[in-house]
């Protein structure tokens, strides 16, 4: 199942969200409204799934003429995107997303330390 989501900011478009949700939980996300602040934890209520572990990837890319026409930017704008892959405890997956955020509108922190660092860096694709 596919979902393209449009979320803002005070009103102003910030973000789209496309994701792929996998065909077993799709039958719980279909009903969910368009505007419900959070699926996953629309889908913690419902059903009790848990979104237990999560790699994401931060890059920069260009806005396409779709993303730019949604977001209300120029084309070639700068956005932030964010991959992810999210599973169950028991490593079953749920969701693949694909995240953009307009670039001045949203920033990202990370937080690591000595005793727990899972930050990796990768050579663009």
């Amino acid at each position: 199942m596919h979902v393209l989501r449009l979320r803002g900011l005070d009103g102003e478009p910030v973000l789209l969200e496309r994701t792929v949700y996998a065909d077993w939980i799709a039958p719980a996300v279909e009903p969910i409204e368009p505007d419900c602040p959070s699926v996953t934890q629309r889908l913690l209520d419902d059903t009790g799934l848990v979104f237990a572990y999560g790699e994401h990837v931060i890059d920069a890319v260009a806005a396409g003429a779709r993303d730019a026409e949604l977001l209300s930017i120029r084309r070639t704008s700068p956005l932030l995107r964010v991959r992810r892959v999210t599973t169950t405890r028991e490593g079953r997956p749920v969701e693949w997303s694909d995240d953009r955020y307009r670039s001045d509108a949203v920033s990202f922190s990370v937080h690591n330390s000595i005793a727990n660092n899972a930050l990796a860096r990768k050579t663009a694709d």
